[in-house]
């Protein structure tokens, strides 16, 4: 499944002023292994699997690194995301057997409670959040010893990190997620409190929230 890059939709996001700024992230990811196909032509298509890798990658190079689940929920949420209707992300929540980790307490129903917390009361703001943390690197953290999961995919890459540690390029994508006031905030603390979103490696969406 190929996913269309969101600069086509992002624009009507920023005419509602509600992303800070944008950054299409297309350098390798840290922390990120891409499987390597083989030369086999896939059946019918006259295509190698090495060649719809590449051409998948040069789409999307985000999703080209991640596992299939990882890549199928994310692009579920994406489609949300382009359809610009905060309804539609219920098709992303109703792959989970639970609901994601939203707030401090357990959210009834996601799509009402994204609606009152965003700015706009819409949930727009919402899906700029999303298009904008799914285009950001990611990081790595192990989960158990479970074969199918063993691995959970955070976005942003230093929601872990200290933030006097980030380069210039992590400061930009810091500011594309968070307003000045926030990251003021975040920086005296010394830690980053601000949007995040967690995939296991199952395709199962675990989290997205700040952590105030």
């Amino acid at each position: 499944m190929f996913y269309r890059s969101h600069r086509l939709f992002l624009g009507l996001l920023v005419s509602h002023g509600l992303v800070h700024a944008a950054y299409l992230t297309t350098s390798v990811l840290t922390n990120a292994k891409a499987a390597t196909p083989s030369d086999v032509t896939s059946a019918g298509s006259g295509v190698t699997i090495a060649e719809a890798w590449r051409r998948r990658a040069a789409i999307d190079p985000v999703d080209a690194t991640l596992p299939p689940g990882v890549s199928n929920m994310r692009e579920a949420i994406l489609e949300a995301v382009q359809s610009g209707h905060l309804e539609d992300l219920r098709a992303a929540l109703d792959l989970n057997e639970l609901k994601p980790e939203l707030a401090a307490e357990a959210v009834a129903d996601p799509i009402a409670f994204w609606r009152r917390i965003s700015d706009d009361g819409d949930g727009r703001q919402i899906l700029a959040t999303l298009a904008t943390l799914l285009d950001l690197p990611y990081t790595v953290q192990p989960l158990g010893k479970d074969p199918e999961n063993t691995r959970l995919f955070i976005w942003p890459a230093f929601a872990d990190r200290p933030l006097n540690t980030l380069s210039s390029e992590e400061e930009k994508q810091l500011a594309a997620l968070e307003p000045a006031s926030r990251i003021a905030k975040m920086k005296a603390a010394g830690r980053y409190t601000g949007w995040r979103l967690v995939i296991g490696a199952d395709g199962v969406w675990h989290v997205f929230r700040r952590y105030d």
